[in-house]
């Protein structure tokens, strides 16, 4: 059902706000404790998650080539970069690991300039600008052909789309451009209630956050980053298909929503957005509070911790009847890559500087 933005909503998310800030000094919410069950602990599950062996090389590699392009971000670069060597472990060269931490600074550098959360505020023409950005680069992304007068992104894509062209499967590179392209339309725009004219239902804004995200091309790089690709019609053949899918998506789904329990306060107070799954549940539930939105959202992260799990395992009994062995081995990949990515998302999280500071959550908090 479509709820319109009216000037209720605005102060019920005024109203968060300032519950916000009353809450700020008091114990704080455990994100752990939030994510966890009785049987399943959220950090004992991350607990030998190792980042990629390739991370400084890489870290160093990619902070020089967006220096070249006059795309580091001076304030935030050194902690959205340390996330690629986390995002993606089992990359097998400092090559392709460089690649992946060029392709995340990119759109790290366009989120942290004209993204979702910045639009809102930037000037009409600033807007307009970001908007045909957009646009250029989707048809870069398209034709692989740069314009005479490329901006400095355009030109640090160009020369990103020539290097992975070079080492990417050609069929992987076409699905990955296009889930590229989806990603920087949804991305690159104000998703905040105000500007879309009505409320999301909490279904609605899992769907398009995913997309938001990144996560969708940051599953793929999976595949590059081990020079090994999945083959969808032998994947359908095995009829392992649709729990692979699934898995696939829970994995993006968790990473995105477990996100906006980490970046709450970066998004919705500091920079006053309210496209994040705890608003979105405040304002699809009738009379809550801070505290049930908050209750509500770790809730719906914390049933896809358990149905990744459940079906995670389910892949790992199937894979070993398969007589395909090479369908057997591409599943395990994918298991493993997936299951590194979930363990990537809360143990970065609690790592980086990206989010720290005085918190309503206790991972939060400067130690």
């Amino acid at each position: 059902m479509v709820v319109e933005y009216m000037p209720e909503v605005e102060a019920r998310i005024e109203t968060m706000r300032a519950e916000y800030e009353e809450s700020r000094s008091g114990r704080g919410w455990s994100l752990r404790q939030l994510f966890s069950t009785g049987d399943f602990d959220i950090a004992a599950f991350c607990s030998d998650f190792r980042p990629n062996g390739f991370g400084a090389l890489a870290l160093t590699d990619t902070e020089n080539f967006c220096r070249r392009y006059g795309i580091w971000l001076e304030s935030g670069g050194a902690h959205y970069n340390s996330m690629t060597p986390y995002l993606h472990p089992n990359a097998i060269t400092a090559e392709r690991m460089t690649l992946i931490g060029i392709y995340n600074a990119i759109l790290f550098w366009l989120n942290d300039t004209v993204g979702r959360e910045k639009f809102a505020n930037l000037t009409r023409p600033e807007q307009r600008r970001a908007g045909e950005t957009v646009e250029r680069l989707c048809a870069l992304l398209e034709t692989r052909c740069v314009t005479s007068d490329p901006s400095p992104v355009e030109a640090a894509t160009a020369e990103f789309l020539t290097l992975l062209a070079g080492l990417a499967d050609a069929a992987w590179l076409d699905d990955f451009l296009d889930s590229t392209r989806s990603h920087l339309r949804a991305a690159i725009r104000d998703q905040n209630a105000r500007a879309r004219g009505d409320v999301l239902t909490v279904a609605e804004y899992i769907d398009i956050r995913g997309h938001v995200s990144g996560m969708y091309p940051a599953i793929a790089l999976c595949e590059f980053g081990r020079d090994d690709y999945l083959r969808p019609d032998r994947i359908r053949a095995a009829g392992v298909d649709e729990d692979l899918g699934r898995l696939r998506q829970l994995t993006a789904e968790i990473g995105a929503l477990m996100n906006d329990m980490f970046s709450f306060e970066k998004e919705c107070i500091g920079d006053g957005a309210d496209f994040n799954l705890i608003p979105v549940c405040l304002l699809n539930t009738p009379g809550a509070r801070l505290a049930d939105a908050v209750e509500n959202a770790a809730g719906i992260v914390r049933d896809r911790l358990i149905e990744f799990r459940l079906v995670r395992d389910r892949l790992e009994a199937v894979r070993h009847d398969l007589p395909d062995r090479d369908v057997a081995d591409m599943v395990g990949a994918q298991v493993e890559d997936m299951s590194g990515c979930v363990q990537a998302t809360w143990v970065w999280q609690i790592t980086t500087l990206r989010y720290k500071g005085a918190s309503i959550f206790v991972e939060n908090r400067m130690a």
